[in-house]
């Protein structure tokens, strides 16, 4: 009996902690699903790329998992939201709130457990670092044609020259079927692009660059901005950026349709996955 009232006594002292811990436990991760939730409303542009960067049945994988995401962030959160809401008007009523939910806790925690971890997962894929797969040859010999990489987003930075970029390839100039391009960053908002139109040789910050196949490639580049012919030396301007492919005979790049804009990039690749002898960081 004595064995019993200590326990009982000891399980009193430890309920407030348990109290707590549990209160904490749906706090901070309502926190953060409030933060994916206003991220992805920020970022719903972002969305609507994802589904296509892949192509065809990837593309369909990646609708669904479009929907998946957003139909579990919704559960997950409409459920935190209700349980701290519950535990608040039972903080005000005095009434014990930590019974029943702790109850309820165990019984569904895994299934709570794999809702947020899909969640986060697939909350990561679209906007922090997402598979990509190679379409083409005009990436060779950096990116050969079905080979796999990752491809950033650019939270916390902008495209720099060098950067290799992933990108929306539609505008109102640029007419194409395939709708996202891989090509290297070689001019980005203030560099300098001089054309000298006798050796017909491209620079960018005092750098040889490429020599345009006939003078129309550089009258593109500049119509694209809203430049003339003869501006033949001038800055790029901000949110521009000059995309070359690293196969430069053989590539549908900024010779063709000049200057993109840095709202069409979907993001930096920064590592390639597949095949395996072949990984390696950039």
């Amino acid at each position: 009996m004595e064995d019993s009232k200590v326990l009982g006594q000891s399980e009193k002292k430890d309920k407030p902690n348990k109290e707590l811990k549990l209160f904490l436990k749906y706090l901070i991760v309502f926190i953060i699903l409030l933060f994916i939730s206003i991220f992805t409303l920020i970022g719903i542009d972002r969305i609507s790329m994802f589904r296509k960067v892949f192509g065809s049945f990837s593309g369909i994988l990646e609708g669904v998992g479009v929907i998946v995401f957003t139909v579990l962030l919704i559960i997950v959160f409409i459920y935190h939201f209700a349980v701290l809401t519950y535990i608040l008007f039972s903080y005000l009523e005095d009434k014990d709130w930590y019974t029943k939910l702790s109850k309820l806790d165990n019984k569904i925690d895994l299934i709570n457990f794999t809702f947020k971890a899909l969640s986060i997962l697939l909350f990561i894929m679209i906007f922090i670092s997402t598979p990509c797969t190679v379409v083409g040859d005009s990436m060779n010999p950096t990116f050969l044609s079905g080979q796999n990489i990752m491809c950033a987003n650019y939270i916390f930075g902008k495209p720099a020259k060098g950067d290799i970029i992933v990108f929306d390839a539609r505008n109102e100039i640029h007419k194409v079927d395939d709708v996202f391009y891989i090509k290297r960053v070689v001019a980005a908002p203030g560099s300098v692009i001089y054309y000298d139109k006798e050796t017909k040789m491209l620079y960018v910050d005092d750098e040889e660059v490429e020599t345009l196949d006939g003078f129309s490639q550089f009258v593109t580049i500049n119509n694209s901005i809203g430049l003339t012919e003869n501006d033949n030396s001038y800055t790029v301007p901000e949110n521009k950026l000059l995309v070359f492919g690293d196969n430069r005979g053989n590539s549908y790049d900024s010779r063709r349709f000049g200057f993109i804009d840095q709202k069409q990039v979907f993001g930096r690749v920064y590592m390639r996955i597949f095949p395996f002898d072949k990984i390696n960081f950039y």
